[in-house]
């Protein structure tokens, strides 16, 4: 994926989130993602998330929460690949802390015989380094602290991904003024 430069939007964005078996992904899995896809403009296009199974034990279930028996039945990363391809093509791919998910996202593909999808990209992580700069913190929930944005379930893909388009949303709203007409509605 390749870094966003800091012109206003012109793509959609496909904002996604990564639960995992652990911090490494050479040797841990994806057990769950979503994707919220909106628009340059903000307004909301459709989101989708799904469990994945990583044929292993789930990992910390004290963070994310998610137990081996609700990945019982769920795909498998190959399964789901192709679907999730679709649904970053054409997008501005967004996450906080890019890195993590972006190298968790290459491993799979890898994995799966496919290569990974290269877009354009943004860190709401980095982002926020600077439109932020005298904030305590930058972590997903501090910068949403910071910004007036609710973070309700903590450590689950779908409802940080929408957090994520949030902070995305207010923090391009900082760095490009918006007028009436053109704001980012997000959240």
């Amino acid at each position: 994926m390749r870094e966003w430069s800091a012109q206003p939007p012109s793509l959609p964005f496909a904002v996604l989130d990564v639960e995992t078996t652990g911090l490494s992904p050479a040797r841990d899995r994806v057990i769950e993602i979503a994707v919220v896809r909106c628009a340059p403009d903000g307004s909301f296009i459709d989101e989708w998330s799904t469990l994945v199974d990583p044929g292993r034990d789930p990992g910390p279930t004290h963070i994310h929460g998610i137990s081996a028996a609700d990945l019982n039945g769920a795909p498998t990363f190959e399964d789901i690949a192709e679907e999730l391809r679709e649904r970053l093509a054409g997008s501005m791919v967004a996450a906080h802390n890019l890195s993590f998910d972006a190298g968790f996202l290459a491993a799979e593909f890898q994995r799966a015989g496919s290569a990974t999808p290269d877009q354009p990209a943004v860190c709401t992580l980095q982002l926020a380094r600077y439109v932020l700069k005298d904030n305590e913190g930058y972590s997903l929930a501090a910068c949403a602290a910071a910004l007036g944005i609710d973070h309700p379930n903590a450590h689950r893909a779908l409802p940080d991904t929408r957090v994520t388009a949030s902070v995305l949303a207010a923090m391009i709203n900082i760095l490009h003024p918006p007028s009436d007409q053109d704001a980012l509605p997000f959240g």
